[in-house]
């Protein structure tokens, strides 16, 4: 009668503790979550582009870069790196604020809806 006893409030007691542990994690550098838009993330998910990127040592590719979300916000108007789906532009620039990484393009885009 004990045993089950002990056994129950111990895989309560590590139920609970893992439960807490997750929840009390910091986020990893590079996790990007719901409401990114103008915040910096260590990689670009999709319906997203970005308007500059810097050298940040925690993130994988060692790059981090300043979110832009194109799926919930209107971005006519606003320059960016890279033209997401869904958008055109009306003029680019050549500039240093999505040029960073080696081998990336640097231009920036002026965006508007297609």
């Amino acid at each position: 009668m004990i045993k089950p006893l002990l056994r129950n409030i111990g895989t309560t007691v590590a139920t609970t503790i893992v439960a807490a542990t997750a929840i009390a994690a910091p986020a990893a550098a590079g996790d990007v979550h719901v409401n990114s838009h103008r915040t910096w993330a260590c990689s670009v998910p999709s319906g997203y582009t970005w308007s500059s990127v810097r050298i940040n040592t925690n993130c994988a590719f060692r790059y981090e870069y300043f979110l832009l979300d194109a799926v919930n916000y209107n971005l006519t108007g606003v320059w960016a790196c890279t033209i997401p789906s869904g958008y055109t532009y009306t003029s680019s620039r050549q500039g240093t604020n999505c040029s960073a990484s080696p081998g990336s393009s640097p231009y920036e885009y002026r965006l508007a809806k297609a």
